[in-house]
């Protein structure tokens, strides 16, 4: 089954922030934020350790 939210953690993984992963999927910052918590949340674990830095 395909699921979005694993392609925007992969983006994430490989750009190393938000605003970089949100541009190849043509999504905003927020959006992939919000993919990637709803992630976080379904597996139950915390995957990136979110700053402000970008």
């Amino acid at each position: 089954m395909y699921n979005p939210q694993i392609d925007t953690f992969i983006c994430v993984a490989d750009a190393g922030s938000f605003n970089k992963a949100a541009e190849e999927p043509y999504i905003t910052p927020t959006a992939a934020i919000k993919q990637i918590n709803l992630l976080e949340e379904s597996v139950g674990i915390k995957l990136f350790e979110q700053t402000h830095r970008d």
